[in-house]
């Protein structure tokens, strides 16, 4: 159903990614130690919340309200300059709950500091815009 997440992605995003997976809420606390800085800046259409805790709190509600939800990856991971970017797509009970794309920006300490995630996909157009 999903992507594998590749075996050359940073070992913070592998972390980061399978926290939304962790079906043990004891758990995902590590995973956050490992994937993002303290005070890691989240933001998505519905929520911006700054560090470990509110992430966490975050995740745990996720968690609550979609039981049965499983995160996937949607593309491939690309990235330059520790900034990458990534599609997603969550199921639950294997039917399509919500898809986006996430930006990803990373600390000088290995860690993300920054994740920009957007719900949906880019609408397409035959037309190319260009200024004059």
């Amino acid at each position: 159903m999903f992507a594998p997440i590749p075996d050359d992605t940073p070992e913070a995003m592998r972390h980061y990614l399978r926290m939304w997976n962790e079906p043990d809420p004891d758990r995902i606390r590590a995973h956050l130690d490992k994937a993002v800085t303290d005070d890691c800046l989240w933001v998505d259409p519905l929520h911006s919340h700054r560090g470990r805790d509110a992430l966490e709190q975050n995740v745990r509600g996720f968690r609550s309200d979609y039981p049965g939800a499983v995160l996937g990856l949607a593309s491939n991971v690309d990235g330059h300059h520790d900034r990458y970017r990534y599609e997603w797509a969550i199921h639950v009970d294997g039917e399509p709950l919500i898809a986006g794309f996430d930006v990803v920006t990373f600390a000088e300490n290995g860690l993300i500091e920054r994740v920009d995630g957007f719900f949906g996909a880019l609408e397409r157009t035959d037309t190319v815009w260009a200024d004059g």
